[in-house]
């Protein structure tokens, strides 16, 4: 996600999912990547229910407000920070008002989306229209220009996922943001935790597209998707050192998916690519903590196919700690690395390790009865 809200230079908004070539704007091209920078990944963990869990924190949350949405002249609305805010405070937990789900390749989506808009209540409705519109290849308002503007995908199988929650729709873009956004399935609710200390009246910023960019990319796709040019801090004080950090972020990342696929060589160069990322991300200020507890994941996994078990359990240990912060205690990914920090055996990979070992013991003595039955045959 992000942008400056209605009435300002940098008009703005938010992450989508699938690109799938639905909409005749060039909100359409953005489909992709909006979704993939700001969502968790479809669930690697097993599943753990923790509703009662949400909703209590939820309540908690109520109570004492984090963010309040003000008109900047210039800029247009922002959300700014009420208190201070500790790194993993929770900002927001909001259930969307509008949910469209659609594995139709027609206009089912569409048809979907009126449908649910005119059954809210007028004030919903309005309070929708409200939102920011950045299809510019629209000359008139549209509510499918408005949910493609501001929705969020969840469910990457899912052809067309879009859910739209009124106030995370306020908050706008920073290339270097200050917040993590990810979704909670079994709450049914999105979530903004403080991704690093903030100040009273600082402004809250999410992200819209992909960050592990080049700047000149990162700008012109904010500018073609939503109609601004970024003049965040990361993007107005422009350095190469910055730009080479986040490209080979990049690149370090899709070379660890590489790595994963092949279970028994580059374990020692995975395990060091995922060390490299994480300092790049100490490096570039970047302390979004759901991409952490993935990274740590992957190192968790390298650890296990080398037999490492105690580095296991560290990487298990810090991708507990990213996930408790981004996700909260009670989350099925921060619940299930709580259990392979004190036992890594139920991971697949713990398995397949110790199979691979016992393959291999098979293989040596084999070889061994051979080799005594060939120097007995020729003696």
């Amino acid at each position: 996600h992000i942008l400056q809200k209605v009435g300002g230079p940098q008009n703005r908004r938010r992450n989508t999912m699938l690109c799938r070539s639905l909409l005749p704007c060039k909100v359409t091209k953005a489909w992709s990547s909006r979704l993939r920078c700001s969502l968790r990944p479809t669930a690697l963990f097993p599943r753990v229910l923790n509703a009662r869990f949400a909703s209590e924190e939820a309540r908690e949350v109520s109570q004492e407000k984090a963010f309040e949405v003000v008109n900047v002249e210039g800029h247009g609305l922002s959300a700014r920070a009420t208190r201070d805010l500790k790194l993993g405070d929770v900002v927001l937990l909001e259930e969307p008002v509008l949910v469209v789900t659609s594995n139709d390749k027609g206009d089912e989506w569409k048809e979907q989306l009126y449908s649910k808009y005119q059954a809210l209540p007028e004030e919903k409705q309005q309070e929708v229209w409200n939102l920011h519109d950045a299809c510019l290849q629209k000359r008139e308002k549209s509510l499918e220009g408005i949910l493609f503007t501001n929705c969020i995908g969840r469910d990457q199988r899912v052809r067309f996922d879009a859910a739209l929650c009124l106030e995370l729709s306020r908050f706008n873009h920073s290339c270097s943001p200050n917040l993590e956004q990810s979704w909670d399935q079994e709450a049914g609710q999105v979530r903004l935790v403080a991704a690093e200390p903030v100040k009273a009246g600082e402004e809250l910023f999410t992200h819209y597209v992909e960050l592990r960019l080049h700047r000149e990319e990162r700008r012109q796709q904010l500018h073609e998707n939503y109609g601004f040019w970024c003049d965040c801090k990361a993007c107005s004080e422009p350095s190469e050192g910055s730009d080479r950090r986040r490209t080979e972020m990049k690149r370090l990342d899709d070379s660890i998916r590489v790595d994963q696929q092949d279970r028994l060589k580059n374990m020692d160069r995975g395990e060091r690519s995922v060390k490299r990322v994480l300092k790049l991300f100490d490096q570039e200020g970047l302390h979004l903590l759901t991409w952490r507890k993935l990274h740590c994941l992957s190192g968790m996994e390298f650890a296990l196919r080398r037999g490492d078990v105690t580095a296991s359990i560290r990487w298990a240990r810090k991708g507990y700690e990213n996930a408790k912060l981004a996700h909260g205690e009670h989350h099925r990914d921060t619940m299930y690395l709580a259990a392979l920090m004190k036992d890594p055996s139920s991971h697949p990979d713990f398995e397949y390790r110790t199979e691979s070992a016992k393959n291999w013991g098979t293989w040596v003595v084999a070889m061994c009865v051979l080799f005594v039955i060939l120097t007995v045959a020729y003696v």
